[in-house]
């Protein structure tokens, strides 16, 4: 009896510490803020076990409550204080709840052109140059790194690369008062052109434009603004996310399609239309590319967009255009799935299942960021990225997040 006894408090004690190292993690993977709907139930589908709902989130109290006023912008939500907790009893974290209406948009799958114009000019590199007294660095030495916006300069903006090269001829080599951006944080710096042999130089790589393909994850009929891409738009040689100024969205025309493959990224490869601009950039953020559209997508009928606790591993479909035909829907697998609110653009883990696919395009291509991820009816996310190492795999971010993102911005 005593035996038994001690076998029952040893499996009891083995029980109750799993239930601690799982709510531990739980605490640590699951986000501190979640959008969800009103007067519906909120459970993590994809932490549910065997079809029973284990993780729930309990609304508690009402911290807040707005309206929008009549600007073409969904009602801000309602914000609730709430608990995570496990099997409904077992408290895991407290989060900010914020309650919304459902919200519907057209998924697009739409393949487009994107003529990128940067606020400012991006600093690629500071290079050394010939004084004609040795080598100097202006740039290293007033300051300046990869990646920094040159906004201004001496009070005048700075629209293009030529605007500085224009500036820096005319100084006669007195110094120029620059106004840049750095992570999002503006500065100043005082940097002195150096005469050289063609002329006053300051040392510097600059690029202010950028181009390429993608893919229209929405649209929105109500605001009538689109999302794509579900990341942003970087510098090739810095990583940092260009400020944009202004950007076309235009038709493209397929060309061909180079098939990835191991340690092969594969990509859509296109040219832009001869057609009038179909809509205009506004915003350039983390989670994608986002603006208006003149020239309205059809077909498709609005659906729901899938809160982040609705989207789990399995099956799944992504939306995407790999011919000058109709965007089509390609089967893949949600393998994994992230609630990493640092990580915005890597929710998903998905794999190319559809043997169609598979053939077309080895897999996840450059070119297909942005193509919608269906799930159960709903929007479930957006492609974003493909491992160089396996074409047939790649990353998606919720649809949730790049709504959130579209719903806050001011275009």
């Amino acid at each position: 009896m005593k035996r038994a006894v001690k076998c029952s408090a040893a499996v009891l004690s083995v029980i109750c510490a799993g239930l601690l190292i799982f709510c531990a993690v739980l605490e640590r993977s699951l986000p501190d803020e979640i959008t969800a709907y009103k007067n519906e139930k909120i459970v993590f589908e994809d932490l549910s076990f065997n079809n029973y709902n284990t993780v729930y989130v309990n609304k508690q109290t009402k911290l807040s409550s707005t309206c929008a006023a009549n600007t073409g912008i969904s009602a801000v939500p309602d914000i609730t204080s709430g608990e995570i907790d496990l099997f409904n009893m077992i408290p895991v974290k407290s989060v900010t709840v914020h309650e919304t209406d459902r919200r519907y948009v057209i998924p697009c799958g739409t393949l487009f052109g994107i003529k990128f114009y940067a606020k400012g000019a991006a600093v690629i590199r500071c290079c050394d140059i010939d004084g004609g007294s040795g080598s100097v660095n202006p740039g290293k030495e007033c300051g300046l790194h990869q990646g920094d916006t040159i906004c201004a300069i001496d009070g005048f903006e700075i629209a293009s690369y030529r605007d500085v090269e224009r500036l820096t001829a005319q100084s006669g080599g007195e110094e120029l008062t620059l106004r840049c951006i750095r992570e999002g944080k503006e500065f100043e710096t005082v940097i002195k052109p150096v005469l050289t042999q063609s002329g006053y130089r300051l040392g510097l790589w600059i690029r202010d434009s950028a181009a390429g393909l993608g893919t229209m994850t929405f649209y929105d009929p109500e605001s009538g603004r689109f999302a794509s891409l579900g990341h942003g738009i970087c510098d090739n040689d810095t990583g940092e996310l260009l400020c944009l100024d202004r950007a076309e969205i235009t038709k493209v025309e397929i060309a061909s399609i180079t098939k990835g493959s191991e340690g092969i990224t594969g990509s859509i490869n296109g040219y832009f239309s001869e057609d009038p601009p179909m809509g205009s950039a506004k915003l350039n953020s983390e989670c994608g590319l986002y603006g208006t559209l003149s020239d309205i997508p059809n077909g498709s009928a609005p659906i729901e967009i899938a809160g982040i606790h609705e989207v789990r591993t399995g099956g799944a479909q992504i939306l995407c255009t790999l011919d000058d035909g109709a965007p089509e829907l390609y089967d893949i697998e949600i393998v994994k799935v992230d609630y990493d609110e640092n990580n915005k653009t890597k929710n998903l883990q998905i794999v190319a299942s559809d043997p169609r696919l598979r053939e077309k395009t080895g897999g996840i291509v450059q070119g297909m960021s942005g193509s919608p991820i269906l799930q159960n009816g709903k929007l479930a996310g957006a492609v974003t990225h493909v491992l160089v190492t396996n074409s047939a795999k790649g990353y998606g971010i919720f649809a949730q997040n790049m709504f959130d993102e579209l719903e806050k911005s001011e275009i």
